[in-house]
Order: structure tokens, then sequence, then C-alpha cells
């Protein structure tokens, strides 16, 4: 097993978290207070003794960088260890950027076969899982695989977001359809694969020979008939945090223990020393704040009332603010008498005294954006700034940086825009 090397995919620009994947790669979006999105399969590798990690990036990748540091937080630094970050890189003729997943790994051969690895485990860092990949790769070897596919059922009417599995008794994979209208089957590729590495560099190279650039779209359909293919069945929990809505809900699953999400358990490994939280306070509950079934981070204090959220580090709920069913980043403040329902405000933020931040009814979806916010969630950019008194209705986005000059007026309409205004 200590012949594995994993490559973890972490240059995507999350485009349908809009603005909470605008200005940072996806998977360095905080999730569940303390962590970010990449914590997970990090600790899962550090759970499997992998520690030979490449984490290729590519869009708005300081923050995750500054994240990562030199991997140290999940004992990926020292003599055995590494925490490599793989931009894209100046190419003989042009500076290439990754056009897709198989791209992205066939632009870093040159790396892997540094490592000399028997086989490669290949990850997405913007999924939501604890999975034990030691056992899907001692899967992979006993059934002498050229590639193992970790896969799970999912429901049939999201069938069409996934890549769909067809497979025999022997649990061989026959038939792969990405992103189907009609899928054949439910069982929904996890974007989690070991190749035997002999194999996916021929693989890649042939694929360079052609417009292909996707592990979906090209390769894995490209290997039927050809290859050894099986699928690693999961049964855990796992999900893949790429709308809004899908990122609200995983976080709301903390809250829920019945999902199947347990942190305590799970034990994921994340950097408190990038935001500075090991040295912050523990939560203080003040004056008459009170907090029902939430997630409370260190250095958070509450004179308010929080009920089914979230609160990162840092973050000031003031007298008389109530906070229900709300995802609340890093050193952001809620004003006095505010009130916000369904609302993620991301970092440093401020809501001002006695603003009314979104409701229960789904409304109207997003007038700009109505495929990436329609279920009644609010959702406010870093950095800024929503006035006192203001009333702010349900699927409003509100940039990053916004303060109380770019409002045009005390109350947003439902499915409002809020942007900086132009020279600002």
């Amino acid at each position: 097993m200590s012949r594995t090397l994993v490559m973890l995919l972490a240059g995507g620009r999350g485009t349908r978290l809009n603005i909470l994947g605008a200005h940072r790669a996806k998977p360095a979006v905080p999730f569940a207070g303390m962590y970010r999105i990449i914590d997970f399969a990090l600790s899962n590798c550090m759970y499997a003794r992998f520690f030979q990690v490449g984490v290729l990036t590519q869009y708005r990748p300081v923050s995750l960088l500054n994240h990562l540091g030199n991997g140290s937080h999940w004992d990926m630094a020292g003599k055995t260890g590494v925490l490599k970050n793989l931009p894209p890189f100046q190419a003989s003729r042009d500076f290439d950027w990754y056009h897709g997943t198989a791209h992205a790994i066939l632009q870093n051969l040159d790396f892997i076969r540094r490592f000399r690895p028997e086989r490669v485990l290949i990850l997405s860092g913007d999924h939501i899982y604890r999975m034990n990949y030691r056992e899907m790769v001692e899967y992979h070897v006993d059934n002498r695989a050229d590639l193992t596919i970790a896969a799970m059922p999912v429901p049939p009417e999201e069938t069409h977001r996934f890549g769909i599995i067809v497979q025999d008794q022997e649990n061989r994979i026959v038939e792969f359809q990405e992103k189907p209208a009609h899928a054949k089957s439910n069982l929904a590729s996890m974007g989690i694969y070991v190749f035997r590495t002999e194999t996916l560099e021929q693989v890649l190279l042939e694929m360079a020979k052609g417009p292909g650039n996707d592990f979906g779209k090209d390769v894995i359909p490209g290997m039927l008939g050809n290859h050894r293919l099986f699928v690693y069945p999961f049964t855990g929990y796992w999900r893949d945090v790429g709308t809004i809505d899908s990122y609200f809900e995983a976080n709301m699953d903390v809250l829920r223990p019945e999902t199947g999400i347990d942190l305590s358990q799970w034990k994921a490994r994340t950097n408190l020393l990038y935001e500075e939280v090991q040295s912050m306070p523990p939560a203080a509950l003040e004056g008459n704040g009170r907090v029902t079934d939430s997630l409370v981070s260190p250095g958070v204090r509450i004179r308010g009332r929080v009920h089914h959220s979230i609160l990162s580090p840092g973050v000031i709920v003031e007298e008389g603010a109530v906070v229900e069913d709300c995802i609340i980043m890093h050193r952001a403040r809620i004003g006095a008498d505010a009130r916000l329902t369904r609302t993620i405000v991301d970092k440093w933020c401020v809501v001002g005294d006695r603003a009314v931040i979104g409701h229960r009814d789904r409304a109207v979806p997003n007038q700009l954006t109505p495929t990436h916010l329609s279920e009644g969630l609010v959702v406010v950019g870093r950095n800024s700034t929503v006035p006192s008194g203001a009333q702010i209705g349900s699927n409003v986005i509100l940039h990053p940086w916004v303060g109380p000059s770019d409002f045009p007026a005390m109350r947003i309409e439902d499915g409002a825009t809020i942007q900086t205004k132009p020279g600002r």
C-alpha cells in the first residue's frame, strides 16, 4: 500500500456556489464552523496513511495554499510525507491551464513518475465524506483492476448530475454514462478513482492525441472493453457540495445525527493556525444569550438567540438578535435586534442593528442567477455591511464588499442582487 500516490484535484472554480466561490477555490470554502471542504479528503488520506499527496490548484488558490501550509496539519510533512502544490505550468509552447480532470493529471505525469507508484489514487477536493481509502485500494489490488471507481446509489431524479455506472454481478463496470438525460441505473460515480499507474499513463497519453480532457467524458468510456474496471461500493455519508443548496444542506446535516455525518467520530483535521483559531478563547454566552441545536466555534460571543445554526470562529451575535437556520462564517457580527433566517453570511461581514434578512418562503428565484438560488436562501458575500434597519427578502445575493451606499432602498425584494456601485 505504500506505493500509492494521491493526486487531489482542487483547482475547480465554484461557479454554482456563486459568490461563495467567486473569490476562493471551491475546496477552500469554509464548512461546519472551523473546517474547509478540502479538509475531509486530506483527513481521509491521513487516516489511510497515504502521506504523499499532490494538490492540483488553479482558480484563486491563495487562501487554499495558506490553509494547506506545508501539510503538517495532516501529518504530510517530514521525511516520508509530502503535500505538493501543483499549479498549471509553462508548457513548451504556451501557458496551458488545466482544461479538465484528466488533462490536469496528464500535465503532472512527471510528478507521478518521480515517485514510481504502483497505483494512483485520484480524489476531488470538494466533497464531504469519510472513507477508508486503504480498504478501497486493497479492493482494487485484490481484483487486479486497471481502474476502480467508488460509487453509491443516488435518487433517480439526481442521476443527471453524475457519471452513472452500469455493473455486472461481479461489480465489473460494463457501461458508463456521463450526466445522462436518461440514466440506465442510479449508481453514481463519486469521482474517486484508483488507477494502476501504467494504465493511467497509457490512457492519458492516448487521450492527448484527441480533444478529450475529462475522466468521465473521455477516459473512462474509452477504457470499457479494453481494461478491467471495477466498482467499489460505498454506503456511508457523501455529498457533493457544488451548489449553494447542497452546501447549505450539508452544513445542516451536521446538526442532524441521523444523516450520518458525525464530525466528532470522523475526527477531521484542519489548520487552526491560519485563522488564528488556536488562540481564540472558548465560546461564551453573555447576558440573555441562548443557543439551541447549533454548532458553535471558539471565539464566538452570543448575547442574542441562536437556533439550528452554525457559527464559525470569532462570530458575535449582539443582544436581541435572532439567528435561525443560518451559516455565519468567521468574525462576522450580527447587530442588536437583527433577525436572520436561512441565511449564509460569509467572513468579516457586519449585519446592522434591527436588520431583517430572509424568511421561510421560497419566493421568486434570484433574478440574475435563478439556477443558483431558488430555494429561499440568502447569501451575503464576505466583507459586506448590511445597513441598520434594512429588510432583505429571500433568494437575495449581496456581493462581497457591498456597503450601505450600494443599497438602492432599505427594503430589498425577493430575488434581488445587490452589487457594489461602479467606481466605488
